[in-house]
């Protein structure tokens, strides 16, 4: 029930502060205003960014076309005294709510210069910066190219913000004010059938590892409940006709059920718990809590999600218990101790996922924090490394600094090799040796032959020379 209300009180909030002009920052609480993160896009963790606010007028379009309104960048012609006294600047692009989603306005925004997004309400709306936290500013499915930030604010607020970029410079912050810790709590909502999971997770992987003794890691499954009237009920979403526990049909018309899904969830569940191991930090100490670290859970889910596929027609490598056993085994987890925790605990871990629900499939807390923004393993690392009181010195190690001019752009991870990918290297090497050694017996055989060859010609010489001595 905690993580229920952790999900009712702490949402994502951005902080806009205003910095120039000194009037402007006057007519806010100590200058800042409190904005909803979008669910897409790259928000600047752990990051306090310097921007000017950029605003054209629409032309009756509501900023939904590339043609609707025009931009200039100021800081890229001779004016550059403002960008020595602050900083370097980036380029914030006001645009307002309506008729169309928030993902094609920062979109065009992004096409046109943009280095992040305020989206200010319909006008005359009087919804205030606390009813829009209450408001998620959704992904419409297409919104997985963005990389920028974009934070959607009140009229009110927003207003204050346009009069005073018609009448000259603005200067804002934008910050992300991450909850912290001495360690950092990460809750994941996700599906043991979605590709998005499984592949943040095979990513994330390393950085979790470097990070195994300050962060405590939870995962969560996506499961609901259904009318036991319902038709689809009986399609094999639930684990029976009740109803209690039912989950996404991964595949449509293919043979994965939601009931499928949830017998994989409960495994996973049981694999973390049964794998987990204590770590000590000093970190740790200082919160008083303990850290568990489960690497036979991470290492499982990376090959589970490469071995066993939703479309194989193989039993043995189809999403399901049998491949999921197989992989057990290969990562050396016993099978029966799994089996006998999902005979256990079934209904209980279900109940416990029902009742503690995200707002998406794919969802992330940190410190009870809404994330919001692609779910990109460097940029949830940026995000939890925000979250320390003292951030651990690993966190310089795993990732670089970043340019707020640049779109976000994650750096490749060094995960490793799969089992998978191990017995495919080793495959490779055993048929390249064996070419070798065929190629190696070949030549020698040429050369025995070249050899025995010469040395017959040798002899047949020699004995020709012994003949012409001979007849003189």
């Amino acid at each position: 029930v905690w993580l229920l209300l952790l999900l009712l009180a702490s949402t994502s909030e951005a902080q806009i502060r205003v910095v120039a002009p000194f009037s402007l920052a006057q007519q806010y609480v100590r200058g800042r205003i409190e904005g909803s993160t979008a669910m897409f896009g790259a928000p600047f963790y752990g990051d306090k960014v310097l921007g000017r606010l950029v605003y054209a007028e629409s032309r009756g379009l509501s900023y939904c076309t590339p043609d609707d309104y025009s931009i200039y960048h100021e800081h890229h012609n001779d004016d550059e005294s403002e960008s020595s006294e602050h900083g370097k600047l980036i380029d914030i692009v006001m645009v307002r709510r309506g008729n169309c989603s928030f993902v094609k306005k920062v979109q065009i925004a992004a096409d046109k210069g943009a280095h992040a997004v305020i989206i200010i309400d319909v006008e005359g709306s009087s919804r205030t910066s606390q009813d829009l936290q209450r408001i998620i500013v959704a992904d419409d499915g297409y919104g997985s190219d963005i990389k920028i930030p974009s934070v959607l604010i009140s009229s009110m607020d927003g207003a204050q913000l346009i009069e005073a970029a018609r009448r000259g410079s603005v200067v804002v912050e934008l910050a992300w004010d991450v909850p912290v810790g001495h360690v950092v709590q990460v809750d994941l909502w996700m599906s043991a059938a979605s590709k998005q999971s499984s592949t943040f997770l095979k990513e994330f992987w390393h950085n979790r590892k470097e990070l195994n003794g300050v962060i405590r890691f939870q995962p969560h499954y996506d499961v609901f409940q259904l009318s036991p009237s319902n038709s689809q009920v009986y399609n094999e979403l639930c684990t029976d006709t009740s109803g209690n526990f039912c989950a996404e049909d991964p595949d449509g018309a293919g043979q994965i059920k939601g009931k499928d899904v949830l017998e994989e969830d409960v495994r996973q569940l049981c694999i973390h718990d049964i794998t987990k191991i204590a770590r000590e930090s000093d970190q740790s100490k200082m919160a008083n809590v303990v850290v568990y670290y489960a690497e036979k859970y991470w290492r499982y889910v990376s090959e589970f999600a490469d071995t066993c596929l939703l479309d194989a027609t193989n039993p043995q490598d189809r999403f399901g218990q049998e491949c999921s056993e197989r992989v057990q085994s290969d990562v050396g987890i016993s099978v029966e101790e799994v089996q006998d925790c999902v005979r256990r605990t079934k209904d209980e871990k279900l109940t416990y996922e029902r009742e503690n629900p995200a707002w998406s499939m794919n969802a992330l807390r940190i410190n009870g924090w809404r994330y919001s923004g692609i779910l990109d393993a460097e940029l949830v690392t940026r995000a939890i490394c925000a979250g320390f009181i003292s951030p651990p010195d690993v966190c310089e190690t795993l990732f670089r600094p970043r340019d707020p001019t640049v779109p976000f752009a994650a750096q490749p991870v060094n995960q490793g090799i799969t089992m998978g990918m191990f017995f495919l290297w080793l495959s490779i090497a055993g048929c390249l040796f064996t070419g070798a050694a065929l190629l190696y017996k070949r030549h020698l055989k040429q050369n025995v032959h070249t050899v025995l060859r010469e040395e017959v010609m040798l002899e047949v010489q020699a004995q020709m020379g012994q003949y012409a001595k001979l007849g003189a």
